[in-house]
C-alpha cells in the first residue's frame, strides 16, 4: 500500500525503536525519481546523519575530522519499508536495529 506523507511532517522527528527507545532524529530523506513521482527509498537517522550533511563542505569535513566523526558509526540507514510513518509525529522502526544496514552496537544503547 502506497502512503503519501508530507516530508516536512517527518524531517527532524525522533525515531523510536520497536521497544520505544529513541534512536535519533530523521536528518536526511533519500528519494528517487520513478516516472512522474519522487519515491522515498531511505531515511538517515542519528547524530552522524546530521554531520553527514556538513561533510559536503570544507568546514564540515574539518569538523568531522576534528571530532573523529567522519566514520559512519551511529548513522542509521533505514529502508523505507522498515519505518512505520502511519503517525508522522512518532515514526517507529518495524524491525530490530540489528537488521538495519551498517548497524553497529553502541555501548550505551540496548534495544
Amino acid at each position: 500500500m502506497m502512503r503519501t506523507v508530507n516530508l516536512e511532517h517527518l524531517a527532524g522527528r525522533r525515531v523510536l525503536s520497536q521497544r520505544g527507545k529513541s534512536i535519533g532524529h530523521i536528518e536526511e530523506i533519500l528519494a528517487e525519481q520513478r516516472g512522474d513521482e519522487l519515491v522515498v527509498t531511505e531515511f538517515h537517522v542519528g547524530i552522524y546523519a546530521a554531520f553527514e550533511r556538513l561533510s559536503a563542505s570544507t568546514i564540515g569535513i574539518a569538523m568531522l575530522d576534528l571530532f573523529r566523526l567522519r566514520r559512519r558509526d551511529g548513522l542509521y540507514r533505514i529502508p523505507w519499508d522498515k519505518l512505520d510513518i502511519s503517525d508522522p509525529a512518532r515514526p517507529r522502526l518495524l524491525c530490530p536495529m540489528t537488521e538495519l544496514p551498517g548497524w553497529k552496537r553502541q555501548k550505551d544503547f540496548r534495544e
